[in-house]
């Protein structure tokens, strides 16, 4: 049976548009929701993975697209949002997952270049996003909209300037849209995520037992393991659905306890 089929029935049907689809937790909301019975149409950099991905859900038959797009441009995303609708007629949704991570500076040695590539990808695209989706999304009827935050967002560490800026950003912009969009029936809300198993998390060296072996030291959590994307793809579900449709202007924390920790 697939992944969340009997979980959200309220998602059936639906049409949901997934950024960084093509790995990571963008990739696991991708398959979690077309279990549930929606229509994806999924955006990100990485063509050769999102074509992949793409045909492996054609042969087995179930609905979901897949655009190479940098959220970065604004033209892209408009287009990958017409296309969305083209294809499937309508939008209910749509998730933001892409995301880069910097780390090993501080403020003063960071470059504007790497300060403007993590804004560029981790909130301006997401701004790009929700403003060419949310139209769509009312025309539908309302629906509901989940950003990715990270727990960076509420309590950082040292030498992650940009990231912990831009995942500040996404919760504070979840709350302001849920507020200005409840009128329209559309519900937005933030998942706070900790440490979760990605290409973006693991070490650009690899490491024997990856997660495993670092489950404890790195992701600090009272749950002592690191996520499976998977986990957050049941969150993220959860907030689309009917079952949380009391549910706007939140940060959901999905981080094993992490922030719950005092050392």
């Amino acid at each position: 049976m697939a992944a969340g089929r009997d979980s959200f029935g309220s998602l059936a049907g639906k049409v949901a548009l997934v950024t960084g689809a093509a790995t990571g937790i963008g990739r696991a909301t991708v398959d979690f929701l077309v279990g549930s019975g929606m229509r994806v149409f999924g955006i990100g950099l990485d063509r050769e993975d999102g074509e992949a991905l793409a045909a492996e859900h054609a042969s087995r038959g179930t609905p979901f697209r897949f655009h190479a797009v940098d959220i970065g441009r604004d033209a892209e995303v408009r287009d990958a949002v017409a296309a969305a609708v083209a294809n499937f007629g309508r939008l209910d949704a749509a998730v933001n997952a892409a995301g880069v991570y910097m780390t090993g500076k501080r403020v003063e040695d960071v470059t504007d270049a790497e300060w403007d590539r993590t804004f560029d990808v981790n909130l301006k695209g997401m701004f790009h996003v929700c403003r060419a989706a949310l139209p769509e999304i009312r025309k539908a009827g309302g629906g509901s909209l989940v950003n990715i935050a990270s727990v960076h967002a509420l309590a950082t560490v040292p030498t992650v300037p940009a990231y912990a800026a831009t995942k500040g950003g996404v919760l504070a912009f979840s709350k302001q849209l849920a507020l200005d969009y409840a009128a329209d029936l559309i519900r937005v809300n933030a998942v706070i995520v900790g440490s979760v198993d990605t290409r973006m998390t693991r070490p650009a060296t690899p490491v024997p037992g990856w997660p495993e072996s670092v489950g404890l030291s790195y992701a600090k959590t009272a749950v002592p393991r690191i996520a499976d994307p998977a986990e957050i793809a049941a969150v993220v579900a959860f907030l689309l659905s009917d079952s949380a449709s009391f549910v706007t202007g939140s940060g959901l924390v999905a981080d094993g306890g992490m922030t719950a920790l005092l050392f």
